[in-house]
């Protein structure tokens, strides 16, 4: 991956994106860009990319909107995913299966990271998926230990090597309209903003900067991404605490897979893994860091740093702690959500 070309790329669609946000919709300036830069794409064919990158920011914000009602009702993240999957259609089996893909893909996430542990990937055809083995409630356990994993997963990407890196490259870039990202997030105005961080990965990816993905994934990405650079603002200005913004992470992680599972859970499922890690592997830290720095007005450069390193040693002192094992897929696979 060229970081200092995608930091390019990423400045560039912000910086286009902030200087029309007055004058068009972030739809009208997603398709306008998306064929300004990729002039080889049809009308068509830039239309179907827009709407494949926004309905996915539809429904990313649907589900986050859905988990923080839940949460003020007294609702565990945990709970509220489970709960979610329960009610889509299909049958035990088939939601485990799917899960078990899930879990495959952020063991696969975990793996991309340097140092990491190698975690072992549940064989999908070697388990029984049949209904009989999925009662209501050990689907209901097993989904709720998915969703601690998503969690873990999107805390441990903000703890990484790979996203502080990142973070101090694109600091160090001094972007001029990082003030304008901030006002956006002041505002409450991230959408805009999660447009513009998709247009330039989807230039990314089309011009070979980044290894190719759908659009989907590109847009989960920058869903995430922005909803990170959002709470690490609001600690920076003293509106969260660290603890608060962590847990705020880790509640985006898990909304965030409920949101994959409704695009893709349903689809081929062998994609449900590779998806879970390009968005929550190494190559999501270094976007989620190279944004997270090129955001940050120079002034903050250093607490935004001390913030992002005293959020690494936090959530590594959590996630080396012992926890409790709840039984899941197979009692051979006990061990697989320690």
């Amino acid at each position: 991956m060229n970081k200092s070309k995608l930091k390019e790329l990423l400045q560039d669609s912000i910086s286009d994106y902030a200087s029309k946000s007055e004058e068009k919709t972030p739809v009208e300036w997603l398709q306008g860009y998306l064929g300004e830069k990729l002039p080889e794409k049809s009308v068509d064919a830039i239309h179907a990319i827009s709407g494949e990158i926004l309905s996915t920011l539809d429904l990313m914000e649907e589900k986050k909107a859905a988990l923080n009602n839940a949460i003020e009702s007294g609702e565990s993240a945990e709970s509220w995913f489970a709960k979610e999957v329960m009610n889509e259609s299909g049958s035990n089996g088939s939601k485990a299966r799917v899960a078990a893909e899930f879990f495959n893909g952020i063991t696969t996430a975990n793996n991309t990271y340097e140092n990491a542990a190698e975690g072992e990937i549940i064989d999908i055809d070697g388990e029984k998926w049949d209904d009989e083995e999925w009662n209501d409630y050990r689907l209901k356990d097993s989904l709720k230990e998915v969703a601690v994993e998503a969690g873990k997963a999107g805390m441990r990407e903000i703890a990484s090597e790979a996203f502080m890196k990142a973070s101090e490259e694109g600091i160090a870039a001094v972007f001029k309209d990082s003030e304008f990202v901030q006002q956006s997030l002041e505002k409450g105005a991230v959408t805009g903003l999660k447009v513009a961080v998709s247009a330039g990965l989807t230039v990314a990816e089309e011009s070979g900067v980044l290894p190719p993905s759908s659009f989907a994934v590109i847009a989960t990405t920058a869903h995430k991404t922005v909803e990170s650079l959002a709470s690490f603002g609001d600690v920076v200005r003293g509106r969260k605490t660290l603890t608060e913004a962590i847990v705020e992470v880790k509640n985006t992680a898990v909304s965030t897979f409920s949101a994959m599972w409704k695009k893709c859970g349903t689809g081929v499922i062998h994609e449900v893994k590779d998806t879970v890690a390009s968005v929550f592997g190494v190559k999501g830290a270094i976007i989620s860091g190279l944004v997270t720095g090129i955001a940050t007005p120079p002034q903050e450069g250093s607490k935004v740093m001390h913030v992002i390193k005293e959020t690494g040693k936090a959530v590594w002192s959590f996630l080396t702690k012992e926890r409790h094992i709840i039984p899941v897929f197979s009692k051979l696979k006990k061990k697989l959500f320690s």
